[in-house]
């Protein structure tokens, strides 16, 4: 099964849509996701929660299943921001365009949360958008 996890649809539709942590926990049985994709979903939780909901998503994935995490940098934009490469009004766009964004968080921080039985494959900043990319493959 793959899953998307955002609040919006995904484009493709191949994947199972979950808008929320809770109809994604009651959908998808343990160890059944062979992909999940959480596009700009960890900043929808405070900091204090995401360890705990990667946990849940990790519980989810079968052995080498692909984890994808989607999210925008704040270092990133942070950077951009002080050296007037964008405008508070680019950062809110990015941020909390139609969105429930409840913090931000840097690479370094969410990979620092992914519990140990995934190992991150791949690792991607698109100075563009300011999104971060990590892929990450359950290997226990």
């Amino acid at each position: 099964m793959r899953i998307y996890l955002s609040s919006s649809q995904p484009s493709d539709k191949s994947y199972h849509w979950a808008s929320d942590i809770v109809s994604f926990n009651e959908r998808v049985q343990n160890s059944e996701a062979t992909s999940i994709v959480c596009d700009h979903f960890l900043s929808s939780f405070s900091h204090e929660e995401i360890g705990e909901v990667l946990k849940i998503i990790v519980s989810k994935m079968r052995l080498k299943s692909e984890l994808t995490i989607i999210q925008p940098d704040i270092t990133i934009l942070s950077q951009k921001l002080s050296r007037e490469e964008i405008t508070e009004k680019t950062l809110n766009n990015i941020l909390f365009t139609g969105r429930g964004i409840k913090s931000v968080s840097s690479a370094e921080i969410i990979q620092s949360l992914i519990p140990a039985n995934l190992q991150v494959t791949q690792k991607h900043f698109d100075i563009t958008t300011s999104n971060i990319t990590i892929k990450a493959r359950r290997v226990q």
